[in-house]
């Protein structure tokens, strides 16, 4: 019998989650699908790993296309992309779909700062379709609500000047901080 099924067997279902990291210390156990938010077009829930392909595939779709034109390869290489965010222990992720499919993602980090614990926006990304008719907007405000419940002071993010992207965080409060800088070396790859 594997670790696994043991511990299934010993705890009924609620408790496996709140004693999973305890057998389990660097494996991360999200929370099952929960609707967080409903108005008559939008839900917005909180992710679950069942989401992750379909956030690959809105990811690509989205990134692939202007203005990013990301070479994303394939679905293979984002799934690994969007893995490693979910992995971080900290991670938050949600959702937000239309009739079951899923249409704006936003995946981010809660990490402890000299001014207070602050939120980390990895990917924020809505349907290319859908983009400028208040999706995104809707789910940034219930992101930040949400975390402004938990004491987190900030949302912090990174996009790419003088495109859509940045008027949309300008737009919903955020500002482009003086005081810092993007920096970026290259390496150069040794075979």
């Amino acid at each position: 019998m594997s670790i696994k099924s043991s511990v299934k067997e010993h705890f009924s279902p609620g408790q496996i989650s709140e004693h999973f990291s305890h057998f389990f210390p660097h494996t991360r156990v999200l929370k099952a699908t929960e609707l967080v938010y409903r108005d008559e077009e939008l839900d917005i829930m909180r992710f679950d790993l069942e989401d992750l392909d379909k956030c690959v595939e809105l990811f690509r779709k989205v990134f692939r296309a202007d203005p990013w034109y990301d070479d994303w390869i394939s679905f293979d290489q984002a799934r690994d992309y969007l893995s490693e965010l979910i992995e971080n222990p900290v991670f938050e992720g949600f959702v937000a779909c239309e009739d079951s499919d899923i249409i704006a993602v936003c995946f981010g980090h809660k990490r402890s700062w000299w001014m207070g614990k602050e939120f980390f926006v990895d990917e924020f990304y809505v349907e290319n379709e859908r983009q400028g008719n208040g999706i995104g907007t809707k789910l940034l405000d219930y992101v930040a609500e949400s975390l402004a419940g938990e004491v987190y002071t900030r949302l912090t993010l990174l996009t790419n000047k003088e495109i859509p992207a940045e008027s949309f965080y300008l737009k919903n409060g955020f500002y482009n901080n003086p005081k810092r800088t993007v920096m970026v070396k290259e390496l150069i790859i040794i075979i």
